[in-house]
């Protein structure tokens, strides 16, 4: 999905959001992926098992949200391994790497 808005997205389009270490966690997470740590980037998609919910239902869903960088590259993680950047506790705009 290109446009969602949903009062339990951890992001919404167009959100900068920062690769947290997590990423380097998970046996699973491609070298390439793992690359992105600490980088930040701007949302601008989000898909989820059924295509449809995201984080619906009172109950976790598996939710990937797909990550422009500043040399066009796209990349997807799971919601875990993004955080918002802030500055003294609230919501920062910056430069994307």
């Amino acid at each position: 999905m290109f446009d969602w808005n949903h009062h339990n997205c951890k992001f919404l389009p167009g959100l900068h959001a920062i690769v947290n270490d997590e990423v380097d966690n998970n046996g699973y997470n491609s070298e390439r992926r793992r690359s992105f740590q600490g980088k930040r980037g701007k949302v601008i998609a989000v898909s989820t098992p059924d295509g449809k919910r995201i984080r619906g239902d009172q109950r976790r869903m598996y939710t990937t949200y797909y990550v422009e960088f500043a040399n066009k590259e796209v990349c997807g993680f799971d919601s875990g391994h993004l955080d918002l950047p802030k500055e003294n506790g609230e919501y920062k705009f910056g430069v994307i790497d």
